[in-house]
């Protein structure tokens, strides 16, 4: 199966403006909601996927990182998904929640049922 992963260039950069996808602490909501992906990028080192979010009931748009963990034999995991396989627009339960830092950390993820 192949990646859904795009890989990051300043063209794609320009095309889908990821700078319009805050990932602050400020900008992102924790807890547990409906979001949809609009497009995922390999981080600059590639060991960071970068998903870009729409939620669908303020029209927001986030950002969030799924790592590499070796625990997980090198996946990319939230919860149970290994992301970078994810269909773009596909709607999503996301549940984040803040690190010891206080910043937003993507920790489970969920297909929607439509």
């Amino acid at each position: 199966m192949e990646t859904t992963v795009l890989e990051f260039s300043p063209d794609l950069e320009v095309e889908l403006e990821p700078k319009n996808y805050p990932y602050r602490k400020e900008d992102v909501p924790l807890g547990t909601y409906a979001a949809k992906l609009d497009f995922m990028l390999w981080s600059k080192s590639g060991l960071t996927i970068n998903c870009f979010f729409t939620l669908p009931d303020s029209h927001k748009k986030i950002s969030l990182s799924v790592y590499r963990k070796a625990a997980n034999q090198g996946r990319y995991l939230a919860g149970e998904i290994e992301v970078r396989y994810l269909p773009f627009g596909i709607l999503l339960e996301l549940t984040v929640e803040a690190n010891e830092l206080g910043k937003p950390v993507l920790t489970d993820m969920v297909i929607k049922k439509h």
